[in-house]
């Protein structure tokens, strides 16, 4: 499995960082500027806790990773992990909650399927060429993305319709954000850090199914839905 240097996660109350303890610092921190500018605009006003798992931070580490996060628009570092004041914060809201029912706090698992923590952005129209989307959650569009048109989303992107212009799923390094479209013709798709580019017109499917484009190994794998088309690519209740 691919690690990641830098992962994030939102919670309730901000932005946790997550930092891989096993790379060098160096290759963390060039990780986590690149992050952040990708990025940038969509945190406005969170606080930061950074989480640098069995690394032991040296003070002038702990100084370099405030000075970046604080020179981030909208962003305000809140703490580290091992730090007294992180570490009290996080006990104050959840006493004796043990990990496992933290995370069913925050993801609710139910027979069929998961609820996302994540906010959903609608939109019901076409996108046209230049006609660019940021979003800190899912994004649904029903109607067709046409070439030139981008959507940028920390979470899935779903398209209820034909879509062709470039897509980035799961921004914030989310490696299980899916794309899906009843016709997956992207001019560039990307899932966290992993990219690939449409098929050539001779290896496209013209059966009328969804498709969706996951990944797996490491790589992008588009599969198609045994959905029937006339019903939507979202859950219904």
């Amino acid at each position: 499995m691919v690690r990641e240097e830098a992962v994030f996660k939102g919670t309730r109350d901000g932005l946790l960082i997550i930092l891989d303890d096993h790379s060098e610092f160096k290759q963390v921190l060039d990780m986590l500027k690149a992050k952040l500018e990708a990025a940038r605009g969509f945190f406005q006003g969170a606080q930061v806790i950074i989480d640098s798992g069995n690394r032991k931070l040296t003070g002038k580490q702990k100084k370099t990773l405030s000075k970046l996060i604080n020179s981030q628009t909208g962003l305000t570092l809140k703490g580290f992990s091992d730090d007294k004041i992180a570490e009290t914060a996080i006990t104050k809201e959840k006493p004796e909650t043990k990990p496992k029912e933290a995370e069913e706090q925050n993801l609710f698992q139910v027979s069929f399927g998961q609820v996302s923590p994540l906010p959903v952005m609608f939109i019901n129209r076409n996108l046209r060429c230049g006609q660019r989307v940021k979003f800190a959650g899912h994004v649904v569009v029903t109607g067709d993305v046409n070439p030139g048109a981008e959507i940028v989303a920390h979470g899935n992107v779903v398209v209820i319709g034909t879509l062709r212009g470039l897509v980035h799923a799961g921004v914030s390094g989310d490696q299980k954000a899916f794309v899906a479209a009843f016709r997956l013709e992207p001019s560039q798709l990307r899932i966290a850090g992993v990219f690939t580019r449409s098929p050539d017109e001779d290896a496209k499917c013209l059966n009328g199914r969804p498709e969706i484009a996951r990944l797996r190994d490491g790589n992008i794998v588009v599969e198609q839905s045994s959905t029937n088309q006339t019903l939507s690519l979202v859950q219904r209740g």
